[in-house]
């Protein structure tokens, strides 16, 4: 049975966030990064850190699958495909079982548009306890993570709980 869902945007301006099943809370943290040559990376082992959850059994992660834009620099491309490959590695290496997920996919079934902003307003509906954490405009990776939460609980709902 599933504890803890966690939803990870992966990008280095991405975002976790965690939840325990049946809190109706969930606890967001900004992607842990190091400054290398002045750009921002991914830190694996900060990121270790924000994934002991304490208990192994019961946590299940939901992670983007995301995939290069076009237009976008090659840099830009391999430094965030690099900090996928990462958060996809090191959730193998701690042994959490992880669900991958298109963004098309958790937008479309949570009825959410392409609108960042909207992702930030829907969380807060969606976790309004903790609306604070959406407030700000460059919380759109934290209402992202917490959104993959929603859609893991939305269609393991509709699984009858065998997700």
């Amino acid at each position: 049975m599933t504890q803890i869902v966690i939803g990870i945007d992966p990008g280095a301006m991405g975002a976790i966030a965690v939840h325990r099943v049946g809190s109706g809370r969930v606890t967001c943290h900004d992607m842990p990064t190091v400054e290398v040559r002045g750009r921002r990376h991914v830190s694996p082992q900060l990121l270790a850190g924000v994934f002991a959850c304490g208990e192994r059994g019961g946590v299940v992660a939901v992670l983007e699958h995301v995939q290069g834009v076009q237009g976008t620099g090659a840099t830009s491309a391999f430094s965030f495909g690099r900090s996928f490959g990462l958060v996809e590695g090191l959730l193998a290496g701690l042994g959490v079982p992880t669900q991958l997920v298109r963004p098309q996919v958790w937008t479309r079934d949570l009825g959410v548009s392409r609108d960042k902003g909207a992702h930030r307003a829907a969380a807060c509906q969606l976790w309004p306890q903790d609306a604070a954490a959406f407030a700000r405009v460059k919380d759109d990776g934290r209402a992202d993570a917490a959104l993959m939460v929603a859609w893991w609980l939305k269609a393991a709902c509709q699984n009858g709980g065998n997700r």
